[in-house]
């Protein structure tokens, strides 16, 4: 039986934490599990269901979070000579922040960072790591760079460019899932009740798939009535981890790219859908089942500048494998988004594509978005959720282990809105939790899972069967 304790953890609709009020009822922690299942159950059979997840989702699959500037990124800049152009970059973005609040005191108690080097920079106090978020890192090189390439006038001497491929190698090798340890505390945290099965019957993480938690919660997700439309996974992160969970489950993603050999960025392909086809020619045409709508907000490890545009690649976007992007040495032009432009800039594409898809989807009647380990950190997101909270018949559910410890969250909660329901704390506010424990079940069971199982039974038992049995000894 999964546990978790009631002190560290909020159930919110609105302002008023239902969590707190259940066990005031004397309601046994099962019980309440059941609650929030069937109040998930109830969202999910909704005809526009759409998901958005943050770094929260990867964190224990050894990503990083990018809030701060990763310390593996500072290692490697350093590492390929670009000391000076790095520090001063971050000297810069840090001192508009400050905004001339120079007491050390006054800044350290607002923001949680300290002086380190010469008192020039701020670095966070838990984790050491530079307190500047990489995007705003990005994006202000990007721009930097663009300004001095226009001016014709002077020869430039400085090694902008290289910082932005060296950060975007940095990002490759933070974000590639594949190469980096799961965290160990996947195993110490006893959150998930399937997987302390798993572990009882000492069946470890690493034995059967790194990605089992997004396995378990796209395969609760495909068990959605066939009549309702596609879910829509929005995702902010770089990495592959949904990618690889879907190729384990032979689910089909539609996520902008078409194209076998060369798979190239096709907005237009969000729209597609995959059907059986019909006995007839104007025979009725059967939904395939494992078919979600995919889409990487923020880019990915995967895509690439392609080297020539035509017809077939108006947008010079293409997607490659990761070990071919390296092999390539590729890692330096991977497609990835400076989110901190200011809101009044046009975006371009593949992002104006992509949030005009969010945008559209979750401000559609009869909608819920359910975030993940998101933490409100990106204004063009938040913009697009206030903007669909105007609809009054859509849901907002925050899945977030801070919750209203952040700011943000916080500021949600204080509206008072029972449309905005907030699961917080280590058990539900955690997604290894969420995908194992909290994912409704539709069909009660996994008849795929069972035909395998039935198959592998049958098979074992046919084995024993014809195994020669040996002569006794003369």
């Amino acid at each position: 039986m999964t546990h978790f304790e009631p002190t560290k953890n909020k159930v919110l609709f609105g302002s008023s934490d239902k969590l707190a009020d259940w066990i005031t009822e004397g309601l046994d922690q099962g019980k309440i599990i059941d609650k929030i299942r069937l109040m998930l159950k109830n969202y999910l059979e909704l005809d526009n269901v759409s998901f958005l997840f943050g770094s929260g989702t990867s964190i224990h699959l050894g990503a990083v979070a990018i809030r701060n500037f990763p310390k593996e990124v500072e290692e490697l800049i350093l590492d390929q000579g670009l000391r000076g152009e790095f520090y001063s970059t971050i000297e810069e973005l840090q001192a508009e922040v400050i905004k001339g609040k120079i007491d050390k005191e006054v800044f350290t108690d607002v923001r949680g960072w300290e002086f380190v080097v010469d008192e020039t920079i701020y670095r966070d106090n838990e984790s050491k790591e530079i307190a500047i978020e990489y995007e705003k890192v990005l994006n202000y090189l990007i721009a930097k760079d663009f300004v001095l390439k226009e001016d014709k006038s002077k020869e430039r001497t400085d090694k902008i460019n290289e910082l932005i491929i060296s950060i975007k190698e940095g990002l490759f090798k933070v974000c590639d899932l594949e190469n980096r340890p799961v965290s160990q505390t996947i195993i110490d945290r006893k959150k998930a009740s399937q997987f302390e099965k798993d572990k009882e019957q000492g069946t470890l993480l690493e034995t059967r798939s790194k990605y089992i938690f997004h396995e378990k919660f796209v395969k609760a997700l495909l068990q959605r009535p066939l009549n309702l439309r596609r879910a829509n996974i929005f995702t902010a992160n770089y990495d592959l981890a949904f990618e690889y969970a879907f190729d384990k489950l032979g689910v089909h993603y539609i996520d902008g790219f078409a194209g076998f050999h060369k798979r190239f960025f096709k907005p237009e392909t969000f729209e597609y859908d995959i059907f059986y086809p019909g006995s007839t020619t104007s025979g009725k045409v059967q939904r395939i089942e494992k078919v979600v709508r995919y889409f990487k907000l923020h880019g990915s490890l995967s895509w690439v500048n392609s080297e020539s545009r035509d017809s077939n690649n108006l947008y010079g976007i293409e997607e490659k494998p990761l070990e071919l992007i390296e092999t390539l040495k590729k890692k330096g032009e991977i497609i990835i988004y400076p989110s901190a432009v200011k809101k009044s800039y046009t975006l371009d594409l593949p992002y104006s594509e992509l949030f005009r898809q969010f945008a559209s989807t979750i401000t559609q009647s009869q909608s819920v978005l359910i975030t993940i380990g998101y933490s409100f950190g990106d204004d063009h997101f938040n913009d697009i959720i206030y903007q669909a909270l105007s609809n009054p018949t859509f849901t907002l559910i925050i899945v977030d282990f801070a919750g209203t410890k952040n700011d943000y969250i916080k500021s949600m909660k204080e509206l008072n809105d029972p449309r905005i329901i907030i699961l917080e704390g280590a058990f539900f506010g955690d997604f290894l939790t969420f995908s194992d424990t909290l994912m409704p079940n539709f069909n009660n069971v996994d008849n795929n899972e069972k035909v395998a199982n039935t198959l592998n039974e049958l098979f074992s038992s046919k084995a024993t069967q014809q195994e020669p049995t040996k002569e006794p000894e003369k």
